[in-house]
């Protein structure tokens, strides 16, 4: 009696549990989407790809989440893509995708109505999804209001949102030139208004910028912006300038944008940035030497006293090397397998380093090498409970095929 009790309290469980988070299909894309247009749903397809650090973040903490199933379920059919594996790949094509996490929100005939790009809370994708079902916040309609002249801010501040989603960049960056300059200071401290100034950005020393600056108490006081918006804003602000200075300007001009920027915004990370800025100043002047030179010479000062924070500094510099395409030939790779080797040390677990030796090897076609440290990666990675993912298996095959 006592057997039966359980069987069935465990039956009475089964409906409970299953309703808890979104129950993802396991077949293909076309029997998914055909699934949807048999239910009359919308296709909800999380685009993701084994080394997107946001895309586990919404495996693991969003997508489970009840009131997350609970909404998804009862209007969608929903399918997980591996962008960079089987028919991933041809989907990756055929729908645009170039930033990770994707959420894509789409009809019965295979066209997305709605996307969405990045991590964030269970509330915040529920809104996403929901835009799926309202053409009038989604980004074709926004952008026809927007091209037929309706440009009053809280019909801007929508489509800057929408265009923000969609990880179409450029499109936000032209809206902005285009509405910012015409906009009033009394506009700037407005929720719409600093809505368009936060998600389009403005240029440093811009009249809006400038305001901004002069007016930091105001901005921060109100509720809808606060501390953290008005340094991101700035921040962001700051490091465009600071980008296009280091790409098209001489080492002492860039000297000076640095003293400039910083009387106005200071990163806590403000080294690691500036010393990224020199080293991508040295690159667009293909002065590759230099480059590798600055960029270890600061790594090792950081070494010295974080070595084990210094280490992703070592592992960028010599990364670079196997997959920037301007370093093709600027014959780096023993100088970066030399640097890497040295520090390794510091951190005997650590994955990165293994994947970062395994690719210079390859790259100087050191085949036994090469596995030794793909082979330690995949160790440690099992060890950790973690399977291998698409880019480490076919960074082995490469290596075996050497």
């Amino acid at each position: 009696m006592k057997k039966v009790t359980i069987v069935i309290v465990m039956l009475l469980m089964l409906p409970r549990l299953n309703a808890q988070g979104i129950s993802f299909e396991h077949g293909t894309f076309k029997e998914a989407l055909a699934k949807a247009k048999a239910e009359k749903k919308l296709l909800f397809m999380d685009c993701f790809t084994t080394w997107c650090g946001p895309c586990k973040k919404m495996a693991k903490e969003i997508f489970p989440q009840q009131t997350v199933g609970e909404y998804i379920n009862a209007n969608f059919v929903s399918v997980k893509m591996d962008m960079e594996k089987g028919e991933g790949i041809e989907l990756t094509k055929t729908y645009s995708v170039s930033a990770y996490p994707t959420l894509l929100f789409i009809d019965a005939d295979g066209k997305v109505v709605h996307r969405s790009t990045g991590a964030g809370t269970a509330e915040e994708f529920i809104e996403q999804a929901k835009i799926a079902f309202d053409p009038t916040k989604q980004v074709s309609y926004l952008e026809k209001q927007y091209q037929s002249g309706k440009r009053d801010l809280a019909t801007v501040a929508q489509y800057v949102k929408a265009l923000y989603a969609a990880y179409n960049l450029e499109a936000l960056k032209k809206v902005g030139a285009e509405v910012i300059p015409a906009m009033t200071p009394e506009q700037y401290l407005t929720e719409d208004g600093f809505t368009v100034i936060g998600y389009a950005g403005i240029e440093f020393k811009s009249k809006a910028y400038n305001y901004l600056i002069k007016n930091k108490q105001a901005f921060i006081d109100k509720p809808y912006i606060g501390a953290k918006t008005f340094e991101y804003v700035i921040g962001t602000s700051t490091s465009n300038y600071l980008k296009e200075t280091a790409a098209k300007k001489t080492l002492a001009e860039l000297d000076k944008a640095v003293a400039e920027t910083e009387k106005d915004f200071v990163s806590p990370q403000q080294e690691l940035i500036i010393n990224y800025y020199y080293g991508q100043h040295y690159l667009a002047q293909k002065q590759y030497d230099k480059w590798f030179e600055f960029s270890k010479q600061k790594a090792d000062e950081m070494f010295a006293k974080k070595p084990k924070e210094a280490l992703s500094s070592y592992i960028n510099t010599a990364y670079s090397v196997t997959v920037n395409p301007d370093l093709e030939k600027a014959g780096l790779e023993q100088k970066a397998i030399a640097m890497v080797e040295n520090v390794k040390d510091a951190d005997p677990e650590s994955l990165p380093i293994n994947f970062c030796l395994a690719s210079l090897y390859l790259k100087t076609k050191n085949k036994g090498k090469a596995l030794e440290n793909i082979n330690a990666f995949i160790k440690k990675s099992e060890a950790k409970g973690e399977a291998p993912s698409s880019r480490v298996i076919d960074l082995k095959s490469k290596i075996e095929n050497l």
